[in-house]
């Protein structure tokens, strides 16, 4: 609910909660990495969806946007 009305910082708190109690929850990963993608810190929007799709591979278009996280990134560094 807390993301639906932009209220990132309360969302990012209840992500961490769950994810405390469950650490491979893919779903919370996800959200995470959006939340991040959402505020421009794409570092941590890129580890995040890294990790959910390393739990769970068949996330649909979590692997597209690591690729296109991964090549701002890199065209940054440049």
């Amino acid at each position: 609910m807390n993301f639906l009305i932009g209220d990132f910082a309360s969302s990012v708190d209840d992500i961490k909660r769950t994810l405390a109690l469950e650490p491979r929850h893919f779903g919370a990963l996800s959200g995470l990495g959006m939340i991040y993608d959402r505020v421009g810190e794409k570092s941590g929007a890129l580890k995040a969806f890294e990790k959910a799709l390393k739990i769970n591979p068949h996330l649909p278009g979590v692997r597209e946007r690591i690729e296109q996280l991964t090549k701002d990134l890199s065209s940054r560094r440049i």
